[in-house]
């Protein structure tokens, strides 16, 4: 039997694979590496780890002010080279303004977020590691550009192994923070290696000029007008009810439900990405070609079904055995918050695979205004503070359930448009 055959045979499918394949081992490492951190670190810990990257996340949306997915579009390298530039000077300003901010308002801003006193000096890596990440991500387009898929992939695993070694390290000679300094140096690693490799790959610094990086500016200003502000609600309708939690309950809460959201996302890890690209690509081709794509789309959301049920039926019959056996006998309320929370995970699963219905019939606004409407509904969270933990959960899976069952309407009403027009003549 020949290997070769079972191969990827045309670019496009080959650069899928890569990219895909990269992206799951990059995010195996963490997920592995998890089965040993959760018993060297506290619940603690990793709640105001949790708390942690959520401010990090939200930073990084906003942090080169969306043009890095620019970088891809120019036809010559040139123009494309000064975009990058441009987000490094960008991201740049960005992250020395907050860290400034940091250093006046550290106590503020740790009491804010509700994060223990003890971790308060870690926020001075926020920044930092937030510059890192962005610039990453500018780099990696560049890459993609370049079509240097495995170099992408590559860069995406050292970050991982270094982050992993260095938390398993910290945490195994007892030396405070290791999580923090793990993840600064993953990122540290991954600007690293990508910059190396965009020198390798066609950039050079005689492309750049300030003429050219002001042109640039200018030329691709819709982005940051239309995309940050949407793309940041909608993170921020993600991460902000961990933040609420942190800041009404506990740190420890967090921590639980940290474990909880990286469970019951790795469906979301794997799955819904490999899908969701493999469809994106699939209805893209069948729009063009003015073909029908109510099948394909049928035949995925009953494979989802099927994943979900599967993930259900073992949550809520071995649900805390398997939490207590993999994680520990401490991290049995995590199973309990997971049953909980599966029916918005759910939802969002479904809907993440479907998100690509938007870009292929070019309904981005469409998009834009239910994020808003998700963060809106998200922070309305803030006003049930005199409840359990539990209550809390609930309420927050009743909105989510509603906004993503709105989100899948809107998806179903723009297909529907699309599949009547098939037979307009």
């Amino acid at each position: 039997m020949q290997i070769k055959r079972f191969l990827p045979k045309s670019e496009f499918t080959k650069n899928t694979f890569v990219l895909v394949l990269g992206t799951v081992l990059a995010q195996l490492i963490p997920i592995i590496n998890q089965l040993f951190l959760r018993r060297i670190y506290s619940v603690e810990d990793f709640g105001a780890m949790a708390v942690f990257l959520s401010v990090f996340s939200m930073l990084t949306i906003v942090s080169s002010l969306r043009y890095e997915a620019t970088i891809v579009l120019p036809k010559n390298d040139n123009e494309a080279a000064n975009i990058l530039s441009l987000t490094f000077v960008i991201s740049l300003i960005f992250n020395v303004v907050v860290f400034v901010f940091v250093l006046l308002f550290k106590e503020i801003i740790t009491d804010f977020i509700g994060l223990p006193k003890k971790y308060a000096n870690y926020l001075y890596l926020l920044p930092i590691t937030s510059f890192l990440f962005s610039f990453y991500q500018s780099l990696n387009y560049w890459l993609i550009r370049q079509k240097a898929f495995k170099a992408s992939s590559k860069n995406k695993i050292i970050r991982r192994l270094v982050e992993a070694v260095t938390q398993l390290s910290l945490g195994y000679f007892k030396i405070p923070g290791g999580l923090f300094v793990g993840d600064f140096l993953g990122n540290l690693s991954n600007a690293l290696s990508g910059l190396r490799q965009v020198f390798k790959n066609k950039f050079t610094l005689a492309q750049v000029s300030k003429m050219k990086i002001r042109f640039v500016f200018n030329k691709y200003i819709e982005y940051p007008k239309y995309n940050a502000l949407p793309t940041l609600l909608s993170s921020a309708g993600t991460l902000l009810p961990f933040l609420f939690i942190n800041k009404i309950y506990s740190t420890e809460t967090v921590g639980y439900l940290d474990l909880s959201r990286m469970v019951l996302s790795i469906p979301l890890v794997f799955i819904s990405v490999t899908i969701g690209q493999v469809l994106f690509q699939q209805i893209t081709t069948h729009q063009h070609e003015k073909k029908s794509i109510k099948k394909d789309l049928f035949n995925i959301l009953m494979l989802l079904f099927g994943i979900i049920f599967i993930e259900v039926v073992a949550l809520y019959l071995y649900g805390d055995e398997l939490f207590a056996f993999v994680f520990g006998d401490k991290y049995v309320l995590s199973s309990q918050f997971s049953k909980i929370l599966i029916l918005s995970f759910s939802f969002n699963f479904i809907a993440s695979t479907f998100s690509s219905v938007y870009l292929t019939f070019k309904k981005i606004k469409w998009n834009s205004i239910w994020q808003i409407c998700y963060f809106i509904s998200i922070c309305s969270l803030m006003f049930f503070k005199d409840i359990t933990v539990v209550e809390f959960l609930k309420i927050y899976v009743i909105i989510e359930v509603v906004m993503q069952s709105i989100n899948l309407i809107m998806m179903l009403v723009i297909v529907n448009k699309y599949e009547n027009s098939l037979y307009v003549k």
